[in-house]
């Protein structure tokens, strides 16, 4: 249960902790804990159990693999994500869906039965520790079934009147997207996060989806700019390589889009860290020319030719240039003539 469903704050669980479950929405607090009566518990006072703690988990009957290593969280892949793209580091935004069981098979809760996703931030406290662990493993696209043990859930006091204490639960869960914080990320969180997103741009360019890849390529730039970045021991000139080729990558979406702005600011950046990319050069050529930018447009397009006299993409570019600057003369000319003559 999130904060926006009933408006109060979220805690990050302890097992060592009871939460009274707020129901008036007509469904249960499962992933996140919400403090709904503005005490402390676990001092005296007790609630009733509306089930007996039922049948005792099977693991080799679930047929799920340990992704804890000490049995307390079990995760059964029903159908696999796309590896390529990672998965979200701690910190991220998640987007899932989610329903939860207990081992008896009865539903306490699911983000199905309601409007929207899901999303909240993984590996910072504000679920259940099975979904802390558990959701950082898997790829976008990814359904699975987490068995969290109790210590893994609820505690031994559960979150009555529909988790009984020491009980495990079962969460099939989808995760549609993440947004990495990186905030909160490591230099290695960072560099790792910005190669998933870079790749997911390339299969968004891939598919044809120029806008998204364009976001997904700056969004992979912006994770590694050297801004507050501290870059991990050796990887340095991996952060810059994937800081280059994440411009250049965006700046060709950005011609592809005629979006001629982005493709001279992403390519402005680019030549920042290498100013002899031919690359950039040309691509930032070639927005200046879409801006109509003539005399500056020449100047990349030269320098790139000068860098790579064989290059015929940077020559048909240049020749191109210096048409369409031709043809706005002659338009010029012809619009002063029948002005003033």
């Amino acid at each position: 249960m999130s904060s926006h469903e009933h408006g109060h704050s979220e805690h990050a669980i302890d097992v060592s902790d009871a939460h009274d479950d707020c129901c008036a929405s007509g469904h249960c607090a499962a992933p996140v804990h919400d403090d709904c009566s503005g005490h402390e518990h676990g001092h005296g006072h007790s609630h009733g159990h509306a089930h007996a703690l039922g049948p005792a988990f099977d693991a080799e009957a679930f047929g799920g693999v340990d992704i804890s290593g000490d049995g307390g969280l079990y995760k059964k892949i029903l159908k696999a994500g796309d590896a390529s793209l990672g998965s979200p580091p701690a910190g991220s935004k998640v987007k899932v869906h989610y329903v939860g069981t207990l081992l008896d098979g009865e539903k306490f809760d699911s983000s199905r039965d309601r409007p929207g996703f899901f999303d909240f931030e993984v590996g910072v406290g504000n679920v259940i520790k099975g979904w802390d662990v558990g959701i950082c493993t898997m790829h976008r696209g990814e359904v699975a079934i987490l068995a969290c043990r109790a210590d893994y859930a609820y505690g031994a006091q559960g979150s009555p009147p529909k988790i009984p204490g020491g009980a495990t639960l079962l969460f099939e869960v989808e995760l549609f997207s993440w947004k990495a914080d990186k905030s909160r990320m490591s230099g290695r969180e960072r560099l790792e996060a910005g190669e998933a997103t870079k790749a997911k741009g390339t299969e968004q360019f891939k598919a044809g989806n120029h806008a998204a890849a364009l976001e997904s390529y700056l969004e992979a730039a912006d994770l590694v700019q050297t801004g507050g970045f501290v870059c991990p021991e050796g990887s340095e000139e991996a952060a810059k390589a994937l800081l280059l080729s994440s411009l250049l990558n965006g700046a060709t979406c950005a011609l592809k889009l005629e979006d001629f702005d982005e493709a001279v600011s992403t390519t402005t950046q680019a030549l920042a860290i290498d100013d002899a990319s031919i690359k950039a050069l040309y691509r930032r050529g070639m927005g200046r020319m879409g801006k109509g930018d003539y005399n500056e447009a020449k100047a990349d397009l030269r320098r790139a030719s000068e860098l790579d006299p064989k290059s015929k993409e940077v020559r048909e570019g240049f020749n191109e240039c210096v048409k369409k600057e031709s043809a706005a003369k002659k338009g010029e000319k012809a619009l002063y003539g029948r002005m003033f003559g």
